[in-house]
């Protein structure tokens, strides 16, 4: 450590970080490439894209409310046109835009000698480490998250880039493609702005013209084409202290104070980066204190952040970045954390947290270059101590990237058990439509390793999914949240229009998720059913409003897309 810490000048690119991320991607896509498909977030996003034509698969696309992909929700249909269902061209996509990430923030940071390298390897580990990385695996069947966050890098890239002075003009489509895809790239927004305020080398006054115009014509196309979207009413389930709370629960508690819950959820979404809680906005660790029952893992989390705060406070507060680059960087992590962190004020997730992640591995970077820097002229204790320092941040944040690894294998079981034991539970036992039995005979052509039977030490030391002595599964954070929403709707009643027999009928409660049918007996015509929605999300409401073959219903609040009492 000692002589990587002194520096080597002689090599112009350090193998230190690359090595590292070699190694990363490989044990990682080994676990990665055991995941199969999830069935009921999959499937959700795939009924429309397989059962309608593009005409009216784009007009869908463009209508949606609050949360307005459309090029990604186009994307989910072309991709399924091009590729189908081949699971292994969308594990490698994924893994592909993983190395990007990390190959554009090596980019950004140009470790050039062994010092920087090392600085490099550490905030590396602690972006794939933290919890809100996970996201970075996921494929339903398109990843917009890091495709989102690779847009953000690119952005960041180009403006510390001087060549790319004169190509800034590309901010636009960048920018443009990056809002119709998903909402963090707003961030792309203040990033350049003050990037460019700090006379970033890439960007000039026309590039940041052209971001903003982009921001422009995506609200002109969102207000014009989207849906309704009301703020005071999109509660969805989130944390609240120390347990996950309902809409319902979180709508009567800040009814009158909305602003309180938006405040909650940004000091939320800000901690869990900075000291790894709380998670999706349940305070955990405060919670199994309380219990007397905190597993080692919990503390090895929390420990790990807290210390890489402290390190990056004092660093940052004492010592000031040598070069203009890390100064720029330094800028860029507190932007990300900043404005990444106030991505979260609806609602809070550990996945929310990722472009914040990413600040805070930049200004990782930056306090240990500016540490390092400093290190030369210093001895003794000192010297020992930030030696120490280093070396257990590197392996707490290696240890974290190992549980990554353990995670992906808890993943593919879970998944697995998605088609298999919970699969009546989901839904399946439910009329099945042709794409449903494509997926499931796809996800149970070959069998995960059962993760219950790891070593007893893993348990202990990560953060596991299922319990090794009686394989109870413990939720992750995210979906003990996204779990407090009913998964099952009130009756509602649609009348269907006068061409749907009732072969089609059935086909339509498959595609749609409606169980429970009851033929309504005050229609006379006999049109009329009654129904209950599976995970009655916004989205879902609408795609049953927006039908064609749906001609009227009752008990659906048609403008917020929302089912009432």
């Amino acid at each position: 450590m000692l002589p990587l810490i002194a520096g080597d000048t002689r090599s112009r690119i350090s193998w230190i970080p690359i090595a590292w991320t070699v190694a990363c991607l490989a044990v990682l896509g080994a676990a990665l490439f055991a995941v199969s498909w999830p069935y009921v977030d999959l499937h959700n996003n795939l009924r429309e894209a397989t059962s309608w034509g593009w005409g009216r698969y784009v007009r869908y696309a463009f209508s949606r409310g609050i949360e307005y992909r459309p090029l990604l929700t186009l994307a989910i249909k072309g991709a399924y046109d091009i590729v189908g269902l081949h699971l292994w061209v969308y594990q490698l996509l994924v893994l592909v835009q993983f190395a990007a990430a990390l190959a554009l923030l090596l980019w950004a940071c140009q470790p050039s000698d062994s010092r920087r390298g090392l600085a490099a390897g550490v905030a590396l580990s602690c972006l794939v480490g933290l919890h809100t990385s996970r996201i970075f695996f996921l494929f339903i069947p398109l990843n917009a998250y890091s495709g989102a966050l690779l847009l953000l890098l690119l952005a960041l890239v180009l403006a510390l880039e001087p060549r790319a002075r004169e190509y800034d003009w590309v901010l636009l489509p960048l920018t443009f493609v990056g809002l119709f895809t998903l909402e963090s790239s707003l961030l792309i927004v203040p990033l350049v702005v003050g990037l460019w305020w700090r006379k970033a080398p890439g960007v000039s006054w026309r590039g940041v013209a052209a971001m903003l115009t982009a921001v422009v014509l995506y609200l002109a196309v969102r207000f014009s084409f989207g849906g309704p979207a009301s703020l005071s009413s999109s509660y969805v389930g989130s944390g609240l202290g120390l347990s996950p709370a309902t809409p319902e629960t979180l709508r009567n508690v800040f009814e009158h104070a909305p602003w309180l819950f938006w405040v909650y959820n940004v000091i939320a979404s800000v901690l869990t980066v900075l000291a790894s809680e709380p998670r999706a906005g349940v305070y955990e660790f405060l919670a199994s204190l309380l219990r007397g029952e905190t597993p080692f893992w919990q503390w090895l989390h929390v420990g790990s952040s807290l210390l890489t705060t402290v390190l990056i406070a004092v660093a940052l507060y004492l010592y000031r970045p040598l070069s203009d680059r890390d100064r720029l960087l330094r800028l860029a992590g507190f932007v990300l954390l900043v404005f990444g962190s106030g991505l979260g004020f609806l609602y809070t997730r550990d996945r929310i947290g990722l472009s914040a992640g990413v600040g805070y591995a930049l200004l990782l970077y930056v306090a240990l270059t500016v540490a390092f820097d400093r290190l030369q002229e210093t001895g003794g204790w000192r010297r020992a101590s930030v030696v120490g320092l280093v070396c257990a941040l590197a392996l707490a944040w290696n240890l974290r990237v190992v549980e990554a690894y353990a995670q992906l294998r808890d993943t593919a079981w879970d998944y697995h058990s998605e088609w298999t034991e919970r699969y009546a539970d989901l839904g399946g036992s439910q009329p099945q439509t042709v794409l449903l039995q494509a997926l499931r005979a796809d996800a149970l052509r070959s069998m995960p390793a059962d993760p219950r039977r790891d070593p007893a030490w893993t348990f202990a030391l990560f953060e596991r999914r299922f319990s090794r002595e009686d394989g109870v599964t413990r939720a992750p954070a995210d979906a003990a949240a996204d779990s407090a929403v009913a998964t099952v709707s009130t009756p509602f009643d649609i009348r269907w229009k006068e061409d749907v027999d009732d072969t089609t009928r059935r086909q339509l409660e498959a595609e749609l998720g409606l169980i429970d049918a009851q033929r309504v007996e005050r229609d006379p015509r006999g049109r009329t059913w009654e129904y209950r929605l599976r995970m009655p999300t916004r989205d879902r409401v609408r795609a049953i409003v927006l039908h064609t073959s749906v001609e009227d219903s009752a008990r659906i609040d048609a403008e917020r897309f929302e089912i009432v009492q």
